[in-house]
């Protein structure tokens, strides 16, 4: 009798994704039945074996038209299916380290296992807060969340002043990830002011129990999105603190250029597919799969999904499993899917999960933002090649 798998042995064997796993199953390749505990599912190893013999080439679709901007970085590293954060592999980093770990790292470019240290103290941040929730308060209740983000970072700015020191700059850093968290709606039972960041958003994301099942795969999705190299949004924030911008209004910049739907907006649209249980083509476009640069996979998305399916209902992680099971074009689910398998896990409202994309990647845009500010400024000047009538 053939043995059973679990679905991490089927991606070890196979030496792919477990979204690559999911997919076989879809297509019929594999034979997928729920396990003993009845809520994860196993797969026939003789199957699998059969599986492993074949091997077929991802495909290497590029971007036409693509302007690819290269700078000097010591913040992160990313290539094909591999991700650094000053050096330290990322998977391995999300397997043990906090979110504030992890802004400590971008930060300062070290791990000294004390990041609370950098938290900022309730008293930092009382009155900032308040004027926070007063301006975005005063917003039309149809405002969008990317609305209220700007609101909320423009009223914490005079609180955020121009760093003189590392630590200071790291106290300022904080202020601004704490006056995104300010800008959201409170739907579930707030945290205390001094709890970590994920224990303090998981609230405003969702109206579910902050169990610690939840709150870890919240953090650990905050710590996948922290940085991820030169994105057009961290080039955004580069350009703005390159002309002296304080980091509050370098992250301005940053949360304009995120609130696009192919960036920071990607996400919204995997989760309303999520809600109404649709494929992922929409009008010819794909959402959530695929990424021009980690064409053979986006390391980010099995370590996110392993802890999001967890907190899923029943009903939720099959929709779930069947959307990142579809590989359309062949090409393997990103991480634009795993955190808006997060939101739809967590019964939030569509358009939490840019709110959630910004406020984790706030922690790399005042990273490169602290670098810019030992480079030349306003060293980005571009030209334009004239097509017009003459």
């Amino acid at each position: 009798m053939s043995k059973d798998l679990s679905a991490k042995q089927v991606a070890d064997r196979l030496g792919v994704e477990l979204a690559t796993v999911y997919a076989y199953a879809s297509r019929g390749s594999l034979t997928r039945r729920p396990g003993p505990d009845g809520r994860r599912s196993v797969y026939d190893a003789d199957e699998v074996e059969l599986l492993a013999r074949r091997a077929r080439p991802r495909s290497t679709r590029r971007r036409a038209g693509a302007v690819d901007v290269v700078i000097g970085t010591t913040v992160s590293e990313i290539g094909d299916g591999w991700i650094r954060y000053r050096d330290q592999d990322l998977v391995d980093l999300v397997s043990w380290c906090t979110f504030e770990d992890a802004c400590e790292l971008l930060w300062t470019g070290e791990l000294s296992g004390e990041a609370d240290q950098h938290r900022t103290r309730p008293q930092d941040s009382v009155a900032m807060t308040a004027a926070v929730e007063h301006v975005v308060a005063a917003l039309p209740a149809e405002a969008s969340v990317s609305a209220r983000l700007v609101a909320g970072t423009a009223a914490a700015s005079p609180w955020i002043p121009r760093a003189k020191t590392t630590e200071s700059a790291i106290r300022g850093a904080a202020l601004v990830i704490d006056a995104l968290i300010a800008s959201l709606a409170l739907v579930g039972d707030a945290a205390p002011v001094d709890a970590p960041v994920a224990a303090r958003l998981w609230p405003k994301v969702s109206a579910l129990a902050a169990s610690p099942a939840r709150v870890q795969a919240l953090d650990a999705i905050l710590v996948l999105l922290a940085e991820h190299e030169l994105a057009t949004s961290t080039l955004a924030v580069r350009v703005a603190a390159s002309t002296r911008a304080k980091p509050a209004e370098a992250v301005q910049a940053g949360l304009a250029t995120a609130s696009g739907p192919f960036h920071g907006g990607a996400a919204v649209r995997v989760h309303r597919r999520l809600v109404e249980g649709l494929g992922p083509v929409d009008d010819s476009l794909i959402a959530g799969f695929g990424h021009p640069v980690h064409q053979s996979g986006d390391p980010r998305f099995a370590p996110a999904i392993e802890r999001v399916l967890p907190i899923a209902s029943e009903h939720r992680r099959e929709v779930i499993e069947a959307y990142v099971g579809a590989l359309p074009q062949g090409d393997p689910p990103n991480i634009d899917a795993a955190l808006a398998a997060l939101a739809f896990a967590a019964e939030a409202e569509p358009g939490i999960t840019e709110a959630i994309f910004v406020i984790a990647r706030t922690a790399g845009w005042l990273a490169h933002a602290f670098e810019e500010a030992d480079e030349l400024p306003v060293r980005f000047r571009g030209r334009t090649l004239y097509r017009g009538p003459r």
